[in-house]
């Protein structure tokens, strides 16, 4: 137990920051495909695009167990349930393996194993700090998550206000803004796309609602990462 609590400390800063620009790295790489369209493209990549820049901003910032934390929940987690769920699925006729691994399943297991390891690690390393967190930024927390609630149920509001409520804790309104605007910077694309290609008389209003509240949420936090950046 006390060399896992002790590896952050093995490893050098620098072999950590170096094995967390790879990881991003990969997830880069392996974002790049056909997505069947330009808005589709930017629908799938701009939330990624701004959840590793809130990653990188907490690790440059010397915030390295938000920032491993943030990249294992936001891109790995899932990767040590679908390894064992593939080794699991081994039959013996035919022989083989119903879900099959890869190589990129090899890669998301090493990535899952030391992130949680180093969270671990990191986490019993660090002093308990209080951190200040603005007022403001906590409301618009709850309303982002209420709007996500509405939107698709207690299950989105979990998954999209987990990072965010990481960087949150830590008492990085910049992080944490990048994050929430992860949430919901889909939706243009996807309102351009609708509009462009539906009967917009045959749109429930439920969709306009939603999406013109999710411009104004992108306006605010446009704002808020404008005012961060002057401070």
């Amino acid at each position: 137990m006390s060399s896992l609590k002790n590896l952050s400390n093995v490893i050098s800063k620098s072999i950590k920051l170096l094995i967390l620009v790879l990881l991003i790295a990969y997830i880069i790489v392996d974002s790049i495909k056909d997505y069947g369209g330009i808005l589709q493209t930017f629908e799938a990549l701009a939330p990624i695009g701004l959840i590793l820049a809130g990653i990188l901003f907490l690790e440059f910032r010397g915030k390295e167990l938000a920032a491993h934390a943030a990249l294992l929940v936001g891109f790995f987690l899932s990767a040590g349930t679908s390894f064992i769920n593939s080794i699991l699925s081994l039959r013996f006729e035919p022989f083989g393996l119903t879900i099959p691994l890869n190589v990129e399943s090899f890669i998301e297991l090493f990535a899952f194993i030391y992130l949680v390891l180093m969270v671990f690690s990191l986490f019993t390393n660090k002093e308990t700090k209080q951190t200040d967190r603005p007022k403001d930024l906590v409301i618009t927390f709850i309303i982002v998550g209420i709007f996500f609630y509405l939107r698709g149920g207690l299950f989105l509001s979990i998954s999209k206000l987990l990072l965010p409520l990481i960087s949150l804790v830590f008492g990085f309104p910049l992080a944490t803004i990048l994050f929430l605007l992860a949430g919901v910077i889909d939706v243009p694309f996807d309102f351009i796309f609708t509009v462009l290609n539906t009967n917009l008389l045959s749109i429930p209003i439920s969709y306009y609602l939603f999406s013109f509240f999710a411009f104004y949420l992108i306006f605010g936090a446009v704002k808020g990462i404008l005012g961060e950046l002057k401070k």
